[in-house]
């Protein structure tokens, strides 16, 4: 198991959403023994009033979708931040996709993960305890609504490559 203090150096330094999910997939593997291919999407939600989806995943398939709006909005107002926020997002839909979907569940594996290899303090840690809101209560300004057929998905290139098998 990665020391503590070298699992937050590692993702305070990652680069990119692979290199994040990686550390999501190491966590996952150590604690629970399971793994699954998944894909990352990106697509831009907005953000309604006070209510916002920063992630999904669509039950039964090997996709996580991103929520552009509110990682756009993160980068800029607070980039400390970003690499632990997409972390737990990651990790969050990451659990879902293997088959825990009870919310309160996953809740609770998220921030049990978190403040093992991250701390109890790190943001990541926080933002599962207190919410996402705690830290950035700006980031669900509203934004013009979506229609969801309109939704259009961005695959990322190259995501999770050890573990994707992509079929045509």
């Amino acid at each position: 198991m990665v020391k503590q203090e070298e699992f937050v150096n590692r993702l305070n330094n990652s680069k990119s959403f692979t290199e994040i999910f990686s550390l999501v997939e190491y966590a996952v593997m150590s604690k629970y023994k399971a793994r699954r291919a998944i894909m990352l999407g990106l697509t831009d939600l907005g953000a309604q009033g006070s209510y916002l989806v920063g992630a999904f995943h669509p039950v039964g398939s090997e996709l996580i979708v991103l929520n552009k709006t509110p990682l756009r909005r993160v980068k800029e107002q607070s980039p400390d931040y970003y690499n632990a926020y997409v972390f737990h997002l990651l990790l969050h839909e990451y659990l879902h996709s293997l088959g825990v979907l009870d919310e309160n569940t996953v809740r609770y594996l998220t921030v049990e993960i978190c403040r093992e290899l991250l701390g109890k303090d790190h943001p990541a840690t926080q933002m599962g305890d207190k919410g996402i809101s705690y830290f950035f209560p700006y980031i669900t300004y509203p934004t013009p609504e979506m229609d969801a057929s309109d939704m259009k998905i961005e695959i990322v290139k190259n995501f999770s490559q050890q573990t994707t098998r992509y079929y045509a």
